[in-house]
């Protein structure tokens, strides 16, 4: 099954950017990584457009310290789960995967590479 990885922000003005959004394949994920302080979480993805050495990058904010389970979740859901659509943050309905994602730092405007 292919799986999808959901993202959507909480758009402050709807005219401008109507809740802004990305639906990344999950098998684009590369790799995720952890800020010093631990309260960012950084998701790195293979360019769709074929270009070497582009990378798109989606930061959300997470409880400091939660990043090793936030990463587990993900990873378990990618392998594991049932469902083709994995909603990893939606802040404009306020759900998450897990309950340590707070945000996402990323503006998902179409220029978020």
């Amino acid at each position: 099954m292919i799986k999808y990885l959901f993202f959507q922000n909480d758009s402050v003005d709807n005219t401008l950017y109507p809740n802004d959004s990305a639906l990344m394949p999950a098998e684009r994920l590369m790799g995720m990584e952890l800020n010093a302080d631990g309260t960012d979480l950084t998701m790195s993805f293979k360019s769709m457009l074929q270009s070497k050495g582009v990378s798109y990058q989606i930061v959300l904010s997470i409880t400091a310290d939660s990043g090793a389970d936030i990463m587990a979740a993900i990873v378990e859901e990618i392998a594991l789960g049932n469902e083709g659509f994995i909603n990893i943050a939606d802040e404009y309905n306020e759900v998450f995967l897990h309950s340590d994602i707070t945000a996402i730092e990323t503006t998902l405007d179409g220029s978020f590479q």
